[in-house]
């Protein structure tokens, strides 16, 4: 099959994990303005499959290739193009929210001022300069989300990314997820509840992973 230029594929990739297959021969693709959605009960491999992705782990068998290349070839380049969001947010604990942001303005060589219009919508204006350590879990979950969405990257990969999110978060989330996608963005999350894009127009392909 020809690959177009934005394609994230997976082929018979195989987990094992403590002498114990997770999943086995898995296989998708995914395209420019489409979500991957995996679902399955704890344990059933989805943070394994979302770590495989970024390259922080490495599969028993199988193939991951983006733009038609092993990702393992190209890994530099890769990680330029895609964002992860684990369980543990990737936010720098010892610095304020204001500090975050701006170490990811940094990092994405963006010299604007602080995006007060995005700290507004995700309900973090009067802790600007709290301390992340000091935050709610909820909070702090907005903060990584802060700087997903201030990055430019291609492909978004998000583990249980509505956590501890209250509903107004969730629907803003999901309304940049809905533009990101339009935009010729892709996304790879998961998540416990089933009926999260029904309020979105979005081109979803569901993975339904087993208990192991």
């Amino acid at each position: 099959m020809k690959e177009t230029s934005d394609t994230l594929s997976v082929t018979h990739l195989q987990c094992i994990r403590q002498q114990h297959i997770i999943f086995n021969s898995l296989s998708f693709e995914l395209h420019a303005g489409e979500v991957l959605f995996i679902e399955g009960p704890n344990g059933s491999g989805k943070s394994s499959l979302l770590r495989l992705l970024t390259g922080l782990s490495t599969p028993s068998l199988g193939d991951i290739r983006w733009c038609g290349k092993a990702i393992k070839t190209i890994y530099d380049d890769y990680t330029q193009q895609f964002h992860y969001i684990a369980h543990t947010n990737g936010i720098k604990q010892g610095l304020t929210v204001a500090e975050n942001i701006q170490l990811t303005q940094h990092l994405s060589l963006t010299t604007s001022s602080l995006p007060l219009d995005l700290l507004t919508s995700l309900q973090l204006t009067n802790f600007q300069h709290t301390l992340v350590k000091q935050l709610s879990a909820g909070q702090q979950r907005r903060v990584a989300l802060a700087k997903l969405f201030l990055l430019s990257r291609k492909l978004w990969l998000l583990d249980e990314p509505l956590t501890a999110l209250d509903t107004t978060t969730q629907t803003f989330f999901l309304s940049q997820l809905e533009t990101h996608l339009q935009q010729g963005g892709m996304a790879v999350m998961s998540s416990h509840q089933s009926d999260i894009f029904n309020s979105i127009n979005v081109n979803v392909k569901p993975l339904r992973l087993k208990s192991c």
